[in-house]
């Protein structure tokens, strides 16, 4: 062990120490004078937040046991163990400044004191590393950390990681802290091209794309360009559309997919055909890189990868937050800002309302005899995405005014709410990809006229919270045998509201009306012990259903999304719904809620050979429970 030298033996050597390394050199030159710092006695003469001044390094904040940095080159690093190894590895090709700035000392032959060669005080780094990262404060990489990819500032203006460069308002920057956030060192993904002398690429690509055999050869191509764009700048938008394309066997999906690879380049695109939902959020980190998905096909009924995958894009849709469990029990997460795209032959079933709310579908038929095979040729096509890209980016700052009047045009039109987020940011793109000026209002309003039709007919899969309880509970069968028939919860309710096509094999035979009349009540008494109840006959009749859990309720929505109870906050939402004091089902007293049946969709769609209204008899009002004992 070396002695400690004196005062007086520190101050000799330090009087003949060698210059300190200039910034981009091995040991040459002197460090730039340091910045006045009234605190920075307190700290040896180190700035507040830094490990020395000019520090290659830059500490970031801290967050439990870690401590995180920038290094070297710019990556940010977690460190939870200060020794020789860790810190060497954050100075990487400055550790000659690292040498300088904390040396360690041995005795000379003349009884004095010089620098180890190569050598550094671990102990006096690591705390003045430890001092620094703390005087940061406590530091949130899902929060703060921005990766490759496209991004918006505070004021909106556009941010893109290009991984070894950043690039903000036309100027790149090195990596590191850009405002409020941090842009580390990543590898790199293409870069837009930036000759502006370089043809405009978005007619040749939008020809291409008008070559699949679209089902709408008017609309489809026009959207793929949009969702292109939208991929390539997604994460800078404040809603990303789900874009999913259908394609049987033959019509070219392949081709598409390898097209839209090319255009965003290699590394540009996170694309895969055996995906999960972990895969998928490891590969993009804390990017807000597009996602491509293949052959997402429906799977095994127990199986829940493709519910999470969809999970995960509609979080993505609007820039949400994920979170999964960790071995170590404090959770990972992170924000997703991705452009999702899947393309199967066939749509999963597991798709809820909010899924579906989030998509934009193409869709290709198979392609005709005799069609040639594109030529792909990655050059050409790598170059067309990276010009496309830089067109893009410098259109931005006509993005908010490009939204507005797209979205302005779609409400003319009656596309809203959802409809309106989707087909808004994708034409708009489109647009944005096509000119640097925005379309003129007339063409706006016959896209939007063409999309409202769409729109209308997606709707027959949309359905809210309400309906699609109502569907579930209607298609249940009840577990109870009537002549072995075992019938459905609808056909029961229409027994119970003699409704016309009501099956006759649920009571006793016969069409006369005292017979309507008694198989009215065995509906009823059956339908109580699964806590639902019929009062009132015809089109004035209302469903009761029960909020408390009974047996019958939970088997009747079990496995489903309104389990547990869930079933009554949806009942509440059917047009017409009115609270209902308690009622007494077969022993059980139980508030609930009373649905009008002509608000129930499908029980008054009655058959062809249904009666004349007249031998109905007349509607008499809703009626008591004591009406049927």
């Amino acid at each position: 062990m070396t002695d400690t030298p004196t005062v007086e033996e520190l101050a000799e050597q330090l009087r003949n120490a060698p210059e300190a390394p200039a910034p981009d050199d091995h040991g040459d030159g002197a460090p730039p004078p340091p910045p006045p710092d009234p605190g920075a006695a307190d700290r040896g003469g180190r700035p507040r937040g830094e490990i020395w001044d000019g520090c290659p390094v830059r500490p970031l904040g801290v967050r439990g046991k870690h401590a995180y940095y920038l290094d070297v080159l710019g990556q940010m690093r977690a460190i939870d163990n200060h020794n020789a190894q860790n810190i060497q590895s954050l100075f990487g090709h400055q550790i000659p400044k690292l040498v300088f700035n904390f040396p360690q000392w041995k005795k000379d032959d003349d009884g004095g004191f010089i620098r180890q060669k190569n050598r550094f005080d671990q102990t006096t780094a690591s705390m003045a590393m430890h001092a620094a990262a703390s005087e940061c404060g406590v530091f949130n990489p899902d929060n703060a950390v921005r990766g490759v990819g496209a991004w918006a500032d505070e004021d909106g203006q556009l941010v893109y990681h290009l991984g070894d460069a950043v690039l903000i308002e036309g100027q790149l920057h090195d990596p590191g802290r850009h405002g409020r956030h941090i842009y580390p060192a990543q590898p790199t993904i293409p870069h837009p091209e930036r000759k502006p002398t370089s043809p405009d690429p978005t007619p040749e690509i939008l020809a291409t794309l008008e070559t699949w055999n679209w089902t709408n050869k008017d609309i489809h191509p026009f959207i793929a360009l949009g969702m292109i764009a939208t991929q390539m700048l997604c994460g800078a938008l404040d809603w990303r559309p789900v874009f999913w394309l259908l394609a049987p066997a033959g019509a070219g999906k392949s081709e598409f997919q390898k097209l839209v690879k090319l255009l965003h380049g290699d590394d540009g695109l996170v694309q895969t055909t055996d995906a999960t939902k972990s895969g998928i959020t490891s590969k993009l980190g804390q990017s807000s890189l597009p996602v491509a998905v293949d052959e997402l096909e429906p799977g095994d009924e127990r199986s829940t990868k493709e519910r999470d995958i969809i999970a995960l894009a509609r979080v993505a849709a609007s820039g949400g937050e994920w979170f999964r469990g960790s071995a170590d029990q404090t959770g990972v997460g992170g924000k997703v800002y991705s452009a999702f795209l899947f393309s199967s032959i066939l749509i999963p079933g597991v798709m809820k309302t909010q899924d579906v709310q989030r998509l934009i579908r193409l869709e290709l038929k198979p392609l005709e005899a005799g069609t040639a095979k594109l030529s792909l040729e990655p050059r050409t096509w790598r170059a067309r995405g990276a010009r496309l890209k830089q067109l893009l980016i410098d259109r931005w700052a006509t993005w908010p005014e490009r939204l507005a009047a797209w979205r302005h045009a779609l409400e003319i039109a009656n596309v809203t709410g959802r409809d309106a987020d989707n087909w808004g940011t994708v034409l708009a793109m489109a647009d944005m990809a096509l000119s640097d000026e925005i379309m003129a209002p007339d063409a706006m309003e016959s896209w939007a006229k063409k999309i409202a039709f769409v729109a209308e007919a997606g709707r027959d899969d949309v359905m809210n919270d309400a309906e699609a309880m109502l569907l579930h509970l209607l298609g249940q069968p009840l577990d109870i045998y009537r002549r072995g028939e075992l019938f459905s919860v609808a056909q029961w309710i229409m027994a119970a509201a003699e409704l016309p096509g009501a099956p006759t094999g649920i009571g006793p035979a016969g069409d006369d009306a005292m017979d309507k009349r008694e198989r009215a009540k065995v509906a009823n008494s059956k339908l109580e012990k699964a806590g639902l109840r019929v009062y009132g006959r015809h089109e004035t009749a209302q469903l009761f259903i029960a909020n408390k859990q009974i047996h019958g309720l939970l088997e009747l929505f079990k496995n489903s999304d309104y389990a547990g109870g869930v079933w009554a906050q949806s009942a509440g939402r059917v047009p017409g719904a009115e609270r209902a004091p308690a009622k007494r089902l077969a022993g059980i007293a139980t508030r609930g809620w009373l649905l009008p049946l002509t608000a129930i969709p499908g029980l008054f769609a009655f058959p062809a050979d249904k009666p004349a209204t007249g031998s109905q008899g007349a509607p008499r009002p809703a009626t008591d429970l004591d009406d049927f004992a």
